[in-house]
């Protein structure tokens, strides 16, 4: 893991801190930020409140000592999982992760998550942490790459309407490998999951807002029949668009 360039009046100044309650009582206060903590085991050691309130609970009590499988969808919790896996075993933090979930009101919403590992005075990994937050393209700097950001909004703006990767790339001056490297850098994403992601965000909408037939609803959507809409779906959102759209739907 590359350390942190810390100066010596900081690694003084750090050093003369008598506790860390302090820093927690902060992370309590932060507005559209969930920040969370896990151990070793992968069980959750700490919470701010809008972390557990995200997951309609009360306090940071009702989750302390659970994982992500108790907590949340399995697909989900897998892909988390195997990031903090991954994060553990090589001691090193994964930022700008983008990805599609299903807000309270089963509308799905784009998420930033920055994973680090928890280091001990030896050096050793000893958990992980991290920050989740709401992607607002008018508030954050989604990615750091102005020009990555550019093609996520076309991306999402157009929908099945977006032009192929080959010739995003050539627009935006680059060859195939190297916009898949650049955007996968950027998101934690090749131009085709997100795209998919963008397709599915598009059918959530359609879902609870009109009464189209599925089959008709994954055609428009540029899916080659249902079943591969529906196995895309039920990937992403952990349930299926018909049940989605019993428990979402206007009706």
């Amino acid at each position: 893991m590359k350390k942190t360039d810390i100066s010596r009046k900081q690694k003084g100044f750090l050093a003369e801190i008598h506790s860390t309650s302090s820093f927690l009582s902060m992370l309590d206060t932060l507005e559209g930020i969930s920040f969370f903590a896990k151990d070793l085991d992968f069980r959750l050691i700490f919470a701010n409140p809008h972390f557990y309130r995200r997951l309609g609970l009360k306090s940071q009590k009702e989750l302390l000592g659970k994982n992500d499988f108790e907590l949340f969808p399995e697909p989900l919790a897998k892909k988390f999982r195997k990031d903090d896996e991954w994060i553990i075993r090589k001691s090193k933090p994964m930022t700008g992760l983008v990805e599609l979930f299903l807000n309270l009101q089963g509308i799905p919403a784009w998420y930033l998550t920055n994973k680090f590992p928890i280091m001990n005075k030896k050096g050793q990994p000893i958990g992980v942490m991290g920050t989740v937050q709401k992607y607002d393209k008018d508030s954050l700097g989604l990615t750091r790459d102005r020009k990555m950001e550019s093609i996520i909004e076309q991306l999402r703006s157009e929908g099945i309407n977006a032009p192929s990767i080959n010739r995003l790339a050539k627009a935006n001056g680059m060859s195939h490998r190297q916009l898949n490297r650049r955007f996968k850098e950027a998101t934690g994403l090749t131009p085709q999951q997100f795209m998919v992601r963008s397709r599915i965000e598009k059918a959530c909408e359609m879902l609870r807002e009109s009464e189209l037939p599925i089959s008709d609803l994954a055609y428009d959507l540029g899916f080659c029949d249902q079943s591969a809409f529906t196995a895309q779906f039920r990937k992403r959102m952990t349930l299926t668009p018909k049940k989605y759209r019993e428990q979402y739907g206007r009706s």
